[in-house]
């Protein structure tokens, strides 16, 4: 009867093992970051192709639902993709110590991330090992098993501040969400955006240089994103929606 025990035993353990569940180097939840951010990228390269087919014609988006849309990270099967977060419309823009405008902070933008978690494109210095945290792991898992993407695409112009006579130039956003199947490579409907800055914007106490700047982009990268979380729900009232709130306009 000991035997008979001990054998069940050792089956189950080797069960367990080949599952992958014990295997040496892997995470408990999921790939190891290495082959995380591998796939990522892949995925990314499929998407930064797929961007290129976009159809901003209105007329030619689909009316229906889509009842199981999900942009949460830790279920969902969805990601938002807008590809000039994080980029200056301007390079010049940075002689004047302009920021760019980005719709989310890499923690939760898997479409930049993908590219920082592998060290592409990052500053000088600065090593890839910041993107390949814990913290970072499940955008980089969304995007893995992401089956729909929502494009953001428009025309921005960045907010532009005069700390002299204390004003600031609002930034404006016109565009389009428009939510692809990745598989299929079909649109499956759409909806306008618009956003612009607050008509007045309470600067954070303290002071350091730039920080007028900072308030008036976190305000207007806020109001982006309620236009867009307004726009998701009004056109797909199925979708989960994230919980997400910034401190500042950092990352």
């Amino acid at each position: 009867m000991r035997q008979i025990k001990r054998l069940i035993l050792a089956l189950l353990a080797v069960t367990v093992y080949a599952s992958g569940a014990w295997a040496a180097g892997t995470p408990k939840s999921g790939l190891a970051m290495d082959d995380l951010t591998s796939h990522a990228l892949e995925k990314r390269q499929t998407l930064s192709a797929l961007r290129k087919q976009v159809i901003s014609d209105r007329a030619k988006w689909p009316k229906g639902d889509v009842p199981t849309l999900d942009f949460t990270k830790a279920t969902g099967n969805a990601v938002i993709v807008h590809a000039e977060s994080g980029q200056l419309k301007n390079p010049l823009s940075s002689l004047t110590n302009a920021v760019p405008f980005k719709l989310f902070h890499i923690e939760d933008d898997p479409y930049r991330l993908a590219l920082a978690a592998r060290g592409i494109g990052l500053a000088k210095g600065e090593d890839k090992s910041k993107y390949q945290s814990e913290r970072h792991r499940p955008a980089l898992e969304q995007l893995v098993r992401a089956k729909y993407v929502l494009f953001v695409v428009g025309e921005l112009d960045e907010p532009k501040v005069d700390v002299t006579v204390k004003s600031f130039k609002p930034g404006k956003f016109e565009g389009d969400g428009i939510l692809y199947e990745i598989e299929t490579k079909k649109p499956v409907g759409g909806f306008a955006i618009e956003a612009r800055n607050s008509a007045k914007i309470t600067t954070r106490t303290g002071n350091y240089t730039g920080q007028a700047l900072d308030a008036v982009m976190h305000d207007f990268e806020n109001n982006a994103r309620e236009a867009l979380w307004k726009g998701i729900k009004t056109r797909f009232p199925s979708a989960k929606l994230p919980t997400i709130v910034y401190l500042d306009s950092k990352e």
